[in-house]
């Protein structure tokens, strides 16, 4: 399903990570809803990363439907990264010195 090859930096991972390990604690069948939505939606941003829209000129967003987390990304004509997967209760901008381009 993926048009466009997917970076994630590290401090992205580290969020899904802890953000799964979180949820895992009060329920497993939660945390694997929270990493298969995640996932999902990488995969939908790499297919059409113009569809979602833009925070500014180069970062877009997808913002999950079950859980309060929003996918930050940016993208060019080779490649998309995912920037943060921010939850909605965070200081809002915490990743933007993240971004690449």
């Amino acid at each position: 399903m993926t048009g466009h090859p997917v970076s994630i930096l590290p401090l992205a991972e580290e969020e899904i990570r802890e953000a799964f390990l979180w949820y895992f604690e009060r329920s497993p069948l939660a945390a694997d809803a929270f990493r298969s939505e995640v996932f999902a939606a990488i995969d939908k941003v790499a297919a059409d990363p113009t569809m979602w829209p833009a925070e500014d000129e180069n970062v877009h967003y997808y913002v999950l439907r079950r859980f309060p987390y929003t996918v930050h990304y940016e993208f060019d004509a080779a490649t998309v990264t995912v920037l943060a997967i921010a939850h909605h209760r965070r200081r809002p901008g915490y990743w933007t010195d993240r971004s690449i381009v």
